[in-house]
């Protein structure tokens, strides 16, 4: 369904009138990734950015863009996208919450005072003194002077931590801006290496373009990270690794500083095992063991 997906996506920009490289300026999304869009391949970068650029795209073109997203979805469940299939559970859920967060809302609580009245009367029958009235009065305004001063300067400038989403186009664009400033600045010396004591195996994986690598260590560990173009990362197991890289013509690998002989083509998804006997090509994604 992703092939026929990827097809009517092509078939509409075809129509537009506009070529795979206009496409790629007014996106700014590189040009080997719109092409694996097109050719039905959709691993070349985890599913939240490959849906970013599908939103573009679909927008360059003029197409329908929360439209085109719920038939990526579908495809990618094996089905053809249905307008008329009724909600699931989580939109009911959804459609709930709404229509209770419509309820009247609860009418505040008048707040309680706990200060106590400085110039109550005496029970007594004795008249009070108007030096003492005069001096309770001045006290009480001290007292509250400084409440109101300590309210300002204490609560009042309270930093508040906001947690807010970030949105997939702003993700985007800071991928982007990482993709053309960071290779300028990056050397291969820089980056982080993970790398376990006791391991005999250590594999280092080399970019030369922006490239999405997933590895299970020893079939009980997972490691998944991004590289970007001259950057480099370090892993160690102690027996074997098994894997897939995104964008396989991109990376190059050593093992224990030996290179491995790795066959990858620019935008196109490599899955591997490397142990010490060598390298062996996979015909499916490798997965963690039970």
């Amino acid at each position: 369904m992703l092939d026929k997906f990827a097809e009517e996506l092509k078939s509409e920009r075809e129509k537009s009138g506009l070529s795979l490289q206009q496409v790629a300026t007014k996106t700014r999304i590189d040009l080997k990734f719109l092409e694996a869009i097109e050719q039905g391949n959709f691993s070349f970068l985890p599913d939240l950015y490959v849906k970013a650029f599908i939103k573009d795209y679909a927008k360059a073109i003029n197409l329908d863009e929360g439209l085109i997203l719920k038939k990526y979805d579908a495809a990618k469940q094996g089905s053809e996208y249905d307008p008329n299939k009724p909600e699931t559970e989580n939109e009911e859920k959804q459609a709930d919450e709404k229509n209770d967060s419509t309820e009247k809302p609860k009418q505040a609580q008048p707040l309680k005072t706990y200060f106590e009245n400085p110039l109550e009367k005496k029970e007594s029958g004795n008249k009070p003194n108007n030096k003492q009235n005069i001096l309770l009065l001045a006290g009480g305004a001290v007292v509250i002077v400084v409440f109101v001063i300590f309210y300002v300067f204490v609560f009042s400038n309270n930093d508040k931590i906001v947690v807010e989403e970030t949105p997939i186009e702003e993700v985007v664009k800071q991928t982007s801006q990482r993709y053309e400033e960071e290779p300028a600045q990056k050397d291969l010396t820089d980056s982080t290496n993970t790398v376990a004591t006791g391991d005999s195996l250590y594999l280092t994986f080399y970019a030369k373009e922006t490239s999405w690598v997933n590895v299970i260590l020893d079939n009980n560990k997972v490691q998944e990270f991004t590289l970007y173009p001259n950057s480099k990362f370090t892993i160690s197991a102690q027996s074997n690794f098994q894997g897939t890289i995104g964008n396989s013509g991109g990376v190059s690998m050593q093992v224990n500083n030996k290179p491995v002989e790795f066959l990858g083509r620019s935008g196109l998804v490599k899955h591997f095992k490397l142990d010490k006997n060598g390298l062996v090509y996979l015909n499916t994604p490798p997965k963690l063991e039970n």
